[in-house]
């Protein structure tokens, strides 16, 4: 159950169906210096210059010392208050939105061979096995053996989500991260976006240390003995949001979101987008009041089916539609190691004002999704609303790997470019009448 706070119940109630076509065509010609005319960021302050860069540093820091960002674990709910101070700090009262899941307690999840037992993580939208496991012969995907052998992880391939559907084995082990998918040698998780309707046999992930020894025990058809011995149990886990009151509060609002949960410490996935949504919020509190009221999410759920985003749209479906737009701040913008950021939007308007504030901010230019083409990550959810969106996201050398790290992991200077560019965005966006 989640517990709304009334201002944001308000929201949906006074937003408004907009001409589109309007506000986007009145994006172009709007300055920031003119609705903010004693902002840094107007007077083109250069990276760092007014403290940001320290801020970010040590914001990104703390939130790596923090540990694993499961959703619903011990560490989910710390770096939830603690993110909540945090937006407390930055000038607006946080809100703790809750809701139940069902975290998933892993009692053994592991494959044995021969003696040998090589332990991983169970696929969290897969199936699951009693205590004794599943036992035969193994053998690659496809094959008629009893156990599957996949190459898969942490990116999901439309090819293994066909084979889990309709793959007559009774279990599979995947082999994840490693050179072989552009990652260091490890255990890099697959998110779960069947999460509240699980599909297919088990899947257990494991290393990619194990990749020789499992392909040999494939070739041989060794037996094995596959164990996912996974309970369920309800949780109660929590979004953080705040409200920055417009002077027009009948306006429709903007809605600015980040995912905050994650696997492992996950410091250049998830940090970026923490580190951008605190400064814009930061920054737009020390400038005037702005038209129209924005709505800051930060959302726990995000490997699990972005399950935090959808419970909270879940008791606010008219701002799919009906806000001005939604501003995501995704994956990996900031990754120092292998960086690939992707620009997603819903119109060309909407692209061009990402494209001008990336360029003034100095921002290396991402690849940029054409415009309208089905975007990936919590945007998703708003492409499928038919609203209104701008969305950065990338990839990253060290995706869902636990080598993802401070400080290494992390592009600091290229985060502080981002903070500068998305609040001049989403100060335009929230003062277009």
């Amino acid at each position: 159950m989640i517990r709304s706070d009334t201002t944001t119940r308000t929201l949906q109630s006074s937003s408004t169906a907009l001409d589109r076509k309007q506000f986007l065509q009145s994006l172009t010609g709007l300055a920031v210096a003119a609705v903010w005319p004693d902002s840094a960021w107007a007077q083109g302050a250069t990276v760092g210059d007014d403290g940001s860069h320290s801020r970010i540093a040590r914001l990104i820091r703390d939130y790596d010392a923090q540990g694993d960002h499961r959703t619903g674990s011990p560490v989910d709910a710390q770096s939830g208050l603690w993110l909540s101070d945090r937006v407390d700090d930055a000038g607006v009262v946080p809100e703790l939105e809750w809701m139940g899941v069902p975290t998933l307690d892993t009692q053994a999840a592991f494959l044995e061979i021969n003696g040998r037992r090589i332990d991983g993580v169970p696929l969290y939208d897969g199936g699951v096995t009693n205590e004794d496991g599943v036992v035969g012969t193994l053998g690659d995907q496809g094959t008629s053996s009893d156990i599957g052998l996949a190459h898969a992880g942490p990116r999901i391939p439309e090819d293994f989500l066909d084979y889990r559907r309709s793959t007559a084995q009774r279990a599979i082990v995947t082999v994840t991260g490693g050179p072989d998918n552009g990652l260091p040698e490890g255990l890099a998780l697959m998110n779960a976006p069947s999460f509240v309707d699980p599909f297919g046999p088990p899947v257990l992930q494991v290393a990619s240390q194990h990749r020789d020894f499992l392909r040999q025990a494939a070739s041989d058809g060794a037996s094995a003995r596959l164990v996912l011995h996974v309970t369920r149990r309800p949780e109660e886990v929590f979004n953080v949001t705040a409200t920055l009151l417009g002077s027009q509060p009948g306006l429709a609002p903007l809605i600015v979101m980040t995912p905050r949960s994650g696997w492992w410490t996950c410091a250049s996935e998830r940090g970026g987008g923490i580190a951008v949504w605190l400064e814009m919020i930061r920054a737009m509190v020390a400038g005037p009041p702005p038209i129209r009221t924005t709505l800051f999410l930060a959302s726990t759920g995000h490997e699990l089916g972005h399950y935090g985003l959808h419970e909270f749209i879940r008791t606010r479906s008219r701002l799919l539609s009906s806000a001005i737009a939604w501003v995501h701040l995704g994956a990996n913008f900031g990754a120092a190691v292998g960086g690939d950021p992707l620009l997603q939007t819903s119109s060309s308007d909407l692209q061009q004002l990402a494209t001008d504030e990336l360029t003034v901010a100095g921002v290396r230019m991402p690849r940029r999704r054409p415009v309208g083409d089905e975007p990936a990550g919590e945007a998703h959810a708003v492409f499928q609303g038919n609203g209104n969106y701008i969305s950065i996201l990338g990839s990253n050398g060290l995706f869902h790997h636990p080598h993802d790290r401070w400080p290494v992991a992390v592009d600091i200077d290229e985060i502080v470019r981002y903070a500068r560019a998305f609040t001049a965005i989403a100060t335009k966006i929230a003062n277009t009448a």
